[in-house]
């Protein structure tokens, strides 16, 4: 593998500084023709390539170097949900919104398919940590342990309430952790099919579980936007961290930097994290806007240099460390703009005041809270009052842009396809 030659030098591994895993430069952004939105990625082994899987079953391959498009196939008869490596990296799973399970090889070659869950979605896949088993779970609230030779079902592990929404097993032993809609996250044991303990700490879906590399952490995101840590040493809470305004869609352990992780929200903000750290109760950078809808999967590189995100925005972007010099995302900027001088400035909406106000004002709500101005809406004359820096109101106009461009763009898509409709 390549990434052998990437060898960070000597010094960096006896004094390591977490910071240099804050990607807050915006690499590339690709965006496949005929585009659709992006439910999963992953790398594939030695990080050569990126895989995504969209909402049309279809596989896309993108250079992980240069960045540029190499492949589109279709792999699923509906959307994807997820996809999985096993640890050896000779095989890969990928799971769909009907109830299927797919075998691939590093070749992205198939090889098997499996029906389970009564046709339900299947959220999340993950391996045992000697690949001989495989978990799964979906909206039939179960979670299911799989042989992988055989590619049989051993164990269905009943318990949650409402649709599991996310699984994945113990890095080193055999236990499975899960998550659901009935709010609860589960410890199991999958030779005995039982449950050994629950978390109660969320109020909302837990909709994304991780379990770090140490073994000793778990992490849980959820619908109350808050992004919990536990012991399972202890069975206790370690932090609960609140950064995110809307629910928490992806999240993502560093591969080098134990405390390091990053989340993604419904919203599209990006943050980074560093557990244990002094305030690491905050955000150690921030990027408001990564992507103008939900972020719904997000990968690291092997070698720990690059994020990969995927949204509901039919983006893919390939976030870098900043450039020397450049504080973006990072809390000296934010310092810099509370000594900025405050200003206001209009921005004609026309047609599409409703779109930039939202339902019952979530849209301007969330823009408020993410850019720290305050915004206004005139229905009558039709404008978007923004008050902030400099700085916030070119965000703020930049955001509300691209959010016009694409209502713009959708609704004559939708004109074109009327007139060449025969019927």
């Amino acid at each position: 593998s390549y990434i052998r030659l990437m060898g960070l030098p000597i010094s960096e591994m006896a004094c390591p500084n977490p910071s240099v895993a804050y990607c807050t430069q915006m690499a590339h952004v690709t965006r496949a023709k005929n585009s659709n939105p992006v439910m999963c990625l992953s790398w594939t082994p030695g990080g050569r390539r990126l895989l995504t899987g969209n909402q049309e079953g279809e596989f896309t391959l993108w250079d992980g170097i240069n960045f540029s498009f190499e492949l589109i196939m279709s792999a699923h008869d509906s959307s994807f949900r997820c996809m999985a490596w096993s640890h050896n990296h000779n095989y890969l799973l990928t799971s769909d919104s009907g109830g299927n399970i797919k075998y691939w090889s590093p070749s992205i070659a198939p090889v098997q398919s499996i029906d389970s869950h009564n046709g339900q979605p299947i959220h999340s896949l993950s391996f045992s940590p000697s690949d001989t088993k495989f978990v799964s779970c979906g909206d039939d609230a179960t979670v299911r342990v799989w042989d992988w030779a055989a590619r049989t079902e051993e164990r269905v592990l009943e318990g949650h309430g409402w649709d599991v929404k996310c699984v994945q097993w113990h890095p080193r032993s055999s236990v499975i952790c899960s998550g659901s809609k009935d709010n609860l996250v589960k410890l199991w044991d999958p030779r005995a099919g039982s449950a050994l303990s629950t978390l109660y700490g969320h109020k909302n879906t837990v909709t994304k579980v991780a379990w770090n590399d140490n073994g000793n952490w778990l992490l849980t995101g959820s619908r109350d936007q808050l992004i919990k840590v536990y012991d399972v040493r202890a069975m206790k809470e370690l932090c609960s961290l609140k950064g995110h305004h809307k629910e928490v869609t992806s999240l993502a352990w560093h591969p080098l930097y134990e405390s390091v992780f990053a989340s993604g929200g419904m919203d599209g903000t990006l943050l980074y994290w560093n557990v244990g750290g002094k305030g690491s109760d905050e955000p150690v950078a921030k990027i408001p806007f990564a992507h103008d809808m939900a972020i719904w999967d997000m990968k690291w590189h092997p070698a720990g240099h690059a994020l990969a995100t995927g949204s509901n925005d039919r983006q893919t972007k390939f976030w870098a460390r900043n450039r020397p010099g450049s504080t973006f995302g990072l809390e000296e900027e934010e310092e810099e703009e509370n000594g900025a001088a405050e200003l206001k400035e209009e921005m004609e909406l026309g047609n599409h005041v409703g779109i930039v106000i939202g339902r019952r004002g979530a849209t301007i709500i969330s823009m408020q809270r993410a850019t720290g101005t305050k915004m206004h809406v005139d229905q009558v004359r039709r404008v978007l009052e923004i008050q902030g820096t400099q700085k916030q109101i070119d965000t703020v106009k930049k955001r509300v842009g691209a959010l016009l461009e694409r209502v713009s763009n959708d609704s004559e898509q939708r004109t074109g396809q009327h007139h060449n409709d025969p019927y």
